[in-house]
């Protein structure tokens, strides 16, 4: 009942949000986009792996980039190798209804990025927030009935499909995306 609460009240935030972000919309595949912010959900050390190698093949593209992760618990696990543009968001991090208010999820929301990218293969309270009320330009996730208003661009998730494989079809359909 209260995690019903919860997504409630964060997805009534954003939509009144929608009402008065002003963003300039426009549809940018990977290659096109030079400021990109990914979102994702650290569930193993995989993930956090993957995100890593992605961001690695971007920054030696000339693309500049920042992340946010979001870690289930209270606390980081030791595979976490702190980086000059990741930052880790966890349990004790949120707020009542599931919010993180840290100085640098306000810097990542105000962020006008080419290009916002959530591979978070679940549903996550505090990354829907973040890019409900982002200001980048083009924003792709998940298909959700409830983001629907917030994402230009979703990816269906199959059921049984772990979080990797979603990531690399998310990043595959966005290499390929108006061209």
């Amino acid at each position: 009942m209260i995690k019903y609460i919860r997504s409630y009240i964060v997805h009534y935030l954003i939509r009144r949000a929608l009402v008065s972000l002003s963003r300039s919309k426009k549809v940018v595949n990977l290659s096109d986009a030079s400021t990109i912010g990914i979102l994702f959900s650290m569930i193993e050390e995989q993930d956090y792996l993957y995100v890593n190698s992605i961001v690695n093949q971007l920054i030696t593209k000339g693309k500049e980039v920042r992340i946010i992760g979001y870690l289930p618990h209270k606390q980081i696990p030791n595979y976490y190798i702190a980086k000059l543009k990741m930052d880790i968001i966890t349990l004790k991090d949120l707020n009542l209804i599931g919010i993180c208010k840290k100085p640098f999820v306000e810097s990542f929301i105000q962020e006008e990025f080419d290009l916002l990218i959530d591979l978070s293969a679940d549903d996550y309270l505090p990354l829907n927030y973040i890019s409900g009320v982002s200001h980048a330009s083009f924003k792709a996730g998940r298909y959700s009935e409830k983001m629907i208003e917030v994402y230009d661009f979703m990816v269906k998730k199959p059921e049984g499909m772990e979080g990797k494989r979603f990531s690399e079809t998310v990043i595959g359909y966005l290499q390929t995306i108006n061209t």
